[in-house]
Order: structure tokens, then sequence, then C-alpha cells
């Protein structure tokens, strides 16, 4: 029996809740009868995510037999509490590690933090790095220059950057376990570009050093031979996946698998209950058992049916002119790209949205991103065909006419929007920032705010990013130059949602 049915069984009988929450599982609440049937608290024989014992841990058992991991946690407070109690726990490991060596101080316990990182994940990993105050080496990857995606992060890249890390500290390769507390990549991006994760696996392994690979978005991964392989059965140490991305689960939802010895188990528990709520929702966690049951008994032929639309889906739109397909994602995603068009990706988007009522999951500078899931349908399909069709064939109308911008003349849609301009929208890796300072001194500096226009010079005193995908643009620490302020300039004129600029302007570290 599962979670759920657990739940319905509660549901249905005639205890009265003299407990926690404060609905009482009473329909007079005011929403639909139902919505709060499930939502109980930890009551007896209900287990505790925190300590689980019984069902919970049962629950957790089967996602870890799912993805092959030796240990396997729920989340409920999203991808975002794995990866901050992940590197948390690694954080920790570099103390543990000191404290075994001879000539161990109490000081090594926060000194030698390195953490390397590729620079396209979420900000959660920097966060991360704040409050634990680490000190960050980026790996950045190189772009596929023809739809403005990041490429995959290379193996030899990470291992570049551990070899001059041991070579500033004039040390023996062996030692560099004791200075990095761990690598991090994002692993599909959120365009679905995937990394060698075994690669990386077995080349930081070499230097004693654990790889945590945020596969928030593929949650999926693993079950059909047409997807990825997951991180886990790649031999990377910690791995987050967001069950409600791609699986058919409530949003916030996520698991935390931990493999191997380099990370010490009961760090990533203990962390895990500094960051996750002490109130769990059941009806999240029942939702993380459902989606593994689902997985497990129909993941293979309902990916099998998406992967035939989904091939029938681009044999329809091959033909358009200006709208194309990245071709080097994951299945689960589409990249929709409208470069050299004279359309931006936003008000692709827009148009998506206000004429054929499609929504996008995002909108970069020449492109948009559509997430399949297990549960998408041939409706959906056949709805983005048709528009994408429709829109390829208005901008050739317009360019064949020899405008240079595209207006909204399109039937039905109430938007207005702003034709393209001239400057070019760079891509997240067109600019690499000079550190200047450490992430944790600059985002606890005294700071205030300035006209963007103002800030050539100046140094980042928050981050600065697009929402989604939530990849900083700028980090607290780094330096601001006039090519960074054109990009966010545009992005903001662009109408794309700009995270920490606010009316026009922008902490900075205050001289």
């Amino acid at each position: 029996m599962n979670l759920f049915d657990h739940l319905s069984e509660y549901a249905d009988s005639d205890y009265y809740p003299f407990h926690m929450p404060g609905h009482k599982r009473n329909s007079e609440c005011g929403l639909p009868e139902g919505v709060y049937r499930y939502d109980i608290t930890e009551i007896e024989g209900f287990d505790n995510l925190h300590s689980p014992e019984t069902i919970i841990k049962d629950a957790e058992q089967r996602a870890a037999k799912l993805y092959d991991s030796e240990e396997t946690y729920f989340l409920v407070n999203g991808s975002t509490a794995g990866i901050l109690s992940a590197i948390s726990a690694i954080a920790e490991r570099i103390g543990k590690v000191a404290e075994r060596s001879s000539n161990w101080k109490r000081e090594d316990w926060h000194g030698n933090r390195r953490l390397i990182i590729a620079r396209n994940c979420h900000k959660a990993v920097y966060h991360a790095a704040f409050l634990n105050h680490m000190d960050l080496y980026y790996v950045y990857p190189e772009i596929y220059e023809d739809f403005d995606v990041a490429r995959a992060i290379k193996a030899n890249d990470i291992e570049s950057t551990i070899k001059k890390i041991i070579s500033e500290e004039k040390v023996d390769a062996k030692m560099a376990g004791r200075l990095i507390a761990g690598v991090v990549i994002t692993s599909p991006t959120y365009e679905g570009i995937t990394s060698d994760v075994s690669g990386i696996a077995e080349m930081v392994h070499g230097y004693g050093i654990p790889l945590i690979v945020d596969q928030a978005h593929g949650a999926h991964f693993g079950i059909h031979p047409k997807f990825p392989e997951n991180a886990v059965r790649e031999k990377a140490d910690l791995v987050i996946h967001s069950v409600h991305k791609t699986l058919p689960a409530p949003t916030q939802t996520a698991l935390l698998h931990k493999n191997g010895i380099l990370v010490d188990s009961e760090s990533v528990r203990k962390y895990l209950r500094i960051y996750q709520s002490s109130s769990p929702s059941y009806i999240l966690m029942a939702g993380i058992d459902r989606a593994v049951q689902v997985m497990e008994q129909e993941g293979y032929q309902r990916l099998d049916r998406i992967m035939d639309m989904r091939d029938a889906f681009l044999k329809r739109v091959e033909n358009c002119q200006y709208i194309r397909i990245c071709p080097f994602t994951e299945p689960g995603k589409l990249v929709i790209s409208v470069k050299g068009s004279s359309m931006t990706g936003q008000m692709l988007h827009n148009l998506l949205l206000e004429k054929y009522h499609l929504q996008m999951e995002m909108a970069a500078g020449s492109y948009v991103i559509a997430i399949l899931s297990m549960m998408d349908e041939e409706e959906g399909f056949n709805r983005l065909s048709t528009a994408l069709l429709e829109i390829d064939r208005e901008i050739l109308r317009k360019h064949k006419e020899g405008k240079n911008k595209f207006e909204t003349e399109l039937e039905g849609f109430s938007g207005e929007l702003e034709g393209v301009r001239e400057e070019k929208l760079f891509s997240f890796f067109t600019i690499r920032p000079k550190v200047e300072i450490g992430i944790w001194e600059a985002y606890t500096s005294i700071n205030r705010e300035i006209e963007l226009v103002d800030a050539d010079g100046r140094i980042a005193a928050d981050f600065i990013n697009l929402y989604p995908p939530g990849i900083p643009l700028l980090v607290p620490g780094e330096a601001i130059d006039q090519q960074t302020i054109t990009i966010v300039k545009h992005y903001l004129q662009n109408g794309y949602t700009v995270q920490g600029i606010r009316g026009n302007r922008i902490k900075v570290i205050r001289a």
C-alpha cells in the first residue's frame, strides 16, 4: 500500500482531527470539496519525514529502487532544499577530512571550502555556496552559436580547474580532496543539454572529490532507451531530481539521492532537517510516491508514446524557414528558435500565449522552451505545430515585403509587441564578469542602489538573473562593466523578467 492509499483510508474513516492543520479536512473552508481531504500532519501511524521508519521510509525505498540509488530522500521544499543540503554536506565534509589529518587545526573547519561549479548552475547553488562561505571556481560551457544554447560541461575543463587549484596551493594531486569540497554541474540544463556525467564522475573521483548533479529536469531519465541515463547510475555522489518538473507530481516535490562513500549520510540528513519544513505536506509526499508508482508501472509506455508524438510534431514543422527546433536536446525539451528572423524569443512567447493560448515554459533571447512529459496529449502537439507553421509563414511574408520588423498583425492577436531593436540578444555566457570579492563578503556588504546606467566599474551586491531559468548574469562580488549593462538593459527593454533590478536600479557595494 502506498502513501496515498494510507491517506485515502484515513480520510474515509471516522477519526476526528483534534490536531493540525486548521482546516480540519472540512469542505466549508471555501476551496472545492476534497482539496483538504488528504492533508494531515504527523499523526499516529503516518511516520515522520525527518526520521522515517514505516510508510515514508517504504516510499523513499521505492524511489531509491526505481533510480538504483543507495539512499533516496523525499523533498517537499523543492530541488532547492536538495541543493542546499547537498552542498552543505560536502562543505562539512572538508572540515571532517581536515580533522582526520595529522596537522589539523580548528580553523580548517572553515578554510579551504572551494567549490567548482558550472557557471550555468541554478541560483540555489550560489545561495548554498554563500551560506557555507565557499570560494567559487567557475567552469564555463561553450555555446551552440546557431541556437544561443550552452553546450555540455567537459570533464577536461573541470580537471583543468582542479589542477589550477592544486598548482596554486603547491600540493600533490592526492591532496585535491582536502582542498576542494566538490564539483556541481547541471545535467540536463534548462534547455535539455546533457553532460557526460559518468566521465566527469570517474575523473573527479580519481581526485577524491564528490560530484553533485542538479538533474532537476531529468527525473524521467533512465526509464526509456531513447532518453539519457539518470545520474545516479552514472555514479554521481549526490543527485537532485525535481519530480514535479517532468513527472506527474505536485509543484514543490523533489528527490535527493546519495551514493558512495565520499559524502556522509548523516550530514545529508542533518541538513535536510535544517532546510526542510518541520511540518511536511502529506499531499506532496503522497504525490511523490504516486509519481514513482506511475514511472514504475507506466513510464516506459508513456514515454514511448511521447516519442511518437514528438517525432510526428518534428515532421510537421521541419519545413519552417525561420522557426527551428534545436536538435541537440534530450527528448523531453523543445527549444524553439527564431534566431535569424525578425522576432525575439519573448515576442514568440507572447504571441503563442495571446493568440494561440499556448503557455511556454520560458523565453530566452532567441528561443522559447516547451517542456514535454509523459502526461502530454496529442492535442497539444497539434496546436503547437499549427501555431508555429502560421507564425513562420507570417515572418516569411514580412521578409518578402522587405520589412525588418515583425509586427503583430495576425488576426485575433490582442497584444501589441514592440519591434525588435538593432542590438543583439546575447546568450547567457557572452560575458564572463571578473570576480572582485568573494560571494559571502559581497552579499553581506553595505550596499546602495544606483541607476543601472551609472553602474560601470562598480561591484554587484545582489544577483541579477532572468527568471526562468534562474542562472545568474551577475553574482554578488562580480564587476559590472558597460557590456553587462547593455545586456541587462536589452533584456529589460524587450520584456524579459530580470530579477535583482528594481526600477532600473541595481544594488552595488558601497564604495
